[in-house]
């Protein structure tokens, strides 16, 4: 019986959904690439803003910035180690 694995899964779902618009949304960012270079950018500001401004509505980040330092490093490190252990068990 095989395994399916689950990321690998919603994977081939994004590739294919990509594959299937990329016809249609090609031209169109070939046309206006700096209109949606400034969209991008723009929404990836907001989304940061938007957090950011969350993370202070909670005391405890206030009082103690260095947590979410450790944090964020922590996650960091988190996330290369699962892209290593990724990467080693599709080879």
């Amino acid at each position: 019986m095989e395994i399916k694995d689950p990321i690998q899964s919603v994977e081939n779902i994004v590739k294919e959904v990509h594959d299937n618009t990329s016809k249609y949304t090609q031209p169109v960012l070939a046309r206006y690439p700096l209109l949606f270079a400034f969209l991008v950018i723009f929404s990836v500001s907001l989304i940061s803003k938007g957090l950011g401004n969350m993370i202070d509505q909670i005391s405890f980040s206030k009082e103690k910035p260095f947590i979410l330092l450790v944090l964020g490093v922590l996650f960091l490190t988190l996330t290369g180690s699962l892209y290593k252990w990724l990467r080693k068990s599709s080879e």
